[in-house]
């Protein structure tokens, strides 16, 4: 299978240093070097038990080639070289070796010298047959014997592992990649901040017959907690790398160590900012580069984003094609004990006027390629229990309710491949859960008694810009920066949102409107707000609301909810209205024209769907607030009024 693995890959380069490495580099000068020329990839896979070559000129016998443990520098493995060429060497893999990052250097006797660091895949060696017209074959194992039943596809087709676990597959290799769906308690051997091993990229041409293995390990899933977090939009600006940091990936990182069941992620799209990919040079590498670093230990899937596609290239097949060589299939599905995940890419990625070194309009499409749906519905043909859990995972939503009626609108209107061709795919399953992103608000659509999307606020709050100006990390609709948790029992789910460094039980915020009228019926803050396209109020947000009115913002509402408010023993009645969150516009609007920023139509305050009024008898009664979700889980506020309206409020 190539010359020992090097000829397995397009790219070789030199690494001298890695951006991943915990440790400081180690340094040597250029006349110090024992040898020279000594390329590694970045990723590597070897055989356990058998020969290894690494190009390079200078070796010679007696040297020592010794793979440490990047994070464990105890682990090593110290192996004398054979084989000697002017320009190459073999070192022999042992077979207890495990996969991981791994500092190479060379030993000569008391010298040593830095090689790379690169991370080391094992595999097994199989003997897979060759099969007429198979343009990609392999094994599926697990400790060495085949997973038989196990689904593999290329996008476009799909077969199945024989009884020995071994696949063969007709691939026109046209997506450039192979992944099996995971199997029902099992997870892949490597899953990690690293590499996803469900997928493999192809090497090879179309006309040659390529070798892809898959390792596995057991799993117990059926019980299971899923964070699900949308719109990252990294682009190495606002100091955004470190609030994600010392956000999201240390507060999930905290919740899966105490937890006593497996916690799996979702990155519902749009993990990097496509217009800052080249100026501010942050792209797909860097993203994993930076779960790495961290140490980020919770298995993660990703989907493509609208902004996961390359600003340079003009078309769908060009814009895609670095997420899918650096963070995989752009779908793809799974399974976590009885429950089934399908993620789709709902994107077509136009940019007029693309071009090399030069942005385009980055201008796109909402909806599903036929192609996608002919393997969706042959994939959900194999779900034999159509009542068991399915995740569908989508970057932009299939339906909104930020409406003056709140009824479900769809948002994937396309003809071919919008919301009906998706919901009739869907078809005969009674337990579906939509899982998507791209709004950077809070929404939860009951689209019919089977089926229920929750369209999820943005991981980046409105992209990064509201804690950056206010220090307060807000959505455009008041929801706090933040992600879903589910929890997946057998067949059964339940779900809630978590604010990155909110209390769990804070699911809900309270407005004195009193109060924040004072504040904004101003002519200096409607003068600003007026700035704002969306509004058609001339900056007056709250001119018609009345006095000693409270608001309720509950963002993550659905109509099995039920609020609650009493003023002493009084019951209030509580109405549902269209309006927006003055957090977000204190936060964000205001401070963002006050510093001299563009008064931006997209990330302004919008009027959003879970938001609750209450008409008080006096302006400093008291009010008992009780908010109770579908599950039975209480939440409660004793709001003192007059309550304060600034920056810092709960």
């Amino acid at each position: 299978m190539n010359r020992y693995i090097n000829a397995a890959f397009s790219a070789i380069f030199l690494i001298l240093a890695s951006a991943c490495n915990k440790q400081p580099d180690p340094v040597f000068e250029q006349q110090t070097r024992m040898v020279s020329d000594c390329y590694f990839h970045s990723m590597i896979t070897v055989y356990r038990g058998e020969p290894y070559c690494i190009d390079g000129s200078g070796f010679i016998e007696g040297d020592v080639i010794s793979f440490r443990d990047a994070a464990d520098a105890s682990v090593r493995y110290d192996i004398a070289v054979e084989n000697v060429l002017p320009k190459s060497c073999t070192v022999l893999i042992p077979l207890e070796m495990e996969y991981g990052y791994y500092n190479i250097y060379l030993i000569r006797g008391e010298r040593e010298q830095f090689l790379a660091q690169s991370r080391f895949s094992l595999t097994i060696r199989t003997d897979v047959p060759d099969k007429a017209g198979a343009t990609i074959k392999g094994m599926v194992y697990c400790q060495e014997r085949g997973v038989p039943g196990v689904r593999v596809s290329d996008g476009m087709k799909t077969t199945v592992t024989d009884e020995n676990g071994f696949y063969w597959l007709e691939s026109e290799k046209s997506n450039g990649y192979v992944f099996i769906s995971i199997p029902s308690g099992y997870m892949p051997e490597e899953m990690d901040a690293a590499r996803q091993g469900f997928w493999c990229s192809l090497e090879a041409d179309r006309y040659n017959c390529e070798l892809h293995n898959f390792s596995l390990k057991e799993c117990s899933n059926d019980n299971f907690s899923l964070i699900t977090a949308a719109d990252i939009h990294l682009a190495n600006k606002l100091n955004d790398k470190d609030r994600f940091r010392a956000g999201f990936l240390a507060e999930t990182s905290a919740f899966a160590r105490q937890s006593e069941k497996p916690v799996f992620c979702i990155f519902l799209g749009d993990v990097t900012w496509d217009r800052y990919w080249y100026d501010n040079d942050f792209r797909f590498p860097h993203f994993r580069e930076l779960m790495v670093e961290y140490g980020y230990e919770i298995p993660y899937f990703c989907i493509m984003g609208n902004h996961d596609n390359d600003p340079y290239q003009v078309g769908d097949f060009y814009g895609e094609a670095a997420y899918k060589k650096e963070l995989g299939p752009s779908w793809y599905s799974f399974n976590l004990g009885k429950a089934h995940f399908v993620v789709l890419d709902d994107i077509i990625w136009t940019n007029d006027g693309g071009a090399d070194g030069v942005v385009g309009s980055r201008n796109f499409t909402g909806k599903i390629t036929q192609e996608q749906l002919k393997w969706l519905k042959e994939d959900l043909s194999a779900v034999e229990d159509k009542t068991a859990p399915l995740f569908i995972a989508l970057h932009i939503q299939v339906y909104e309710n930020y409406n003056s009626t709140f009824s479900p609108k769809e948002r994937l209107s396309a003809s071919s491949g919008g919301a009906a061709d998706l919901l009739k795919a869907l078809d005969g399953f009674t337990n579906v859960h939509l899982l998507s992103g791209h709004t950077h608000f809070n929404a939860n659509i009951e689209i019919n008694s089977n089926v229920y999307e929750h369209n999820h606020a943005a991981l980046c709050e409105t992209w990064w810009w509201s804690s950056a100006l206010s220090g307060r990390a807000v959505c455009v609709d008041g929801t706090p920066s933040g992600y879903g948790i589910f929890d997946v029992s057998g067949s059964s789910v339940t779900w809630h949102y978590k604010g990155v460094g909110e209390n769990a039980e804070k699911q809900f915020r309270t407005y004195d409107m009193n109060k924040v009228k004072e504040q904004f019926e101003t002519s200096y803050v409607k003068d600003i707000l007026a700035k704002y396209s969306s509004r058609n109020n001339g900056g007056d947000d709250y001119g018609d609301v009345g006095e000693n009115v409270v608001f309720i913002n509950v963002w993550n509402w659905d109509s099995a909810w039920n609020i609650s408010v009493k003023e002493g023993t009084s019951e209030l009645p509580v109405t549902r209205i269209y309006q927006r969150d003055p957090l977000h516009t204190l936060s964000f609007d205001i401070p963002r024209v006050e510093q001299g920023y563009d008064a931006t139509y997209d990330w302004a305050s919008v009027q959003s769907s879970h938001i609750f009024m209450v008409q008080a008898s006096s302006p400093d009664s008291d009010l008992k607030i009780t908010v109770t979700d579908r599950f039975g889980n209480s939440f409660e506020e004793m709001m003192d009024r007059p309550k304060v309206f600034d920056i810092t409020m709960n």
